[in-house]
């Protein structure tokens, strides 16, 4: 462990659970502010309705090349 010699100044009992309220009220506070300061997070919490699929698209069948036999022949006799 990197900084192991904390532990002789501050007990495990109280520097873990120090640490870790630190983190948990730090994102609260995080979160919070960013509710009450964007507009687009509190309208991703809520959601929007989906909206149906439509057909109304119009699409073109593509036509493909057609496929070319390649023979074993045409390649030489290299073997």
């Amino acid at each position: 462990m990197n900084n192991a010699k904390i532990w002789l100044v501050v007990k495990p009992t109280v520097g873990i659970p120090l640490f870790l309220g630190a983190v948990a009220s730090t994102s609260l506070f995080v979160h919070y502010n960013l509710l009450k300061t964007t507009t687009w997070l509190p309208t991703y919490y809520q959601g929007k309705p989906k909206k149906a699929a439509s057909l109304d698209v119009p699409f073109r069948i593509l036509s493909l090349p057609e496929a070319v036999a390649i023979s074993a022949a045409s390649f030489g006799s290299g073997m």
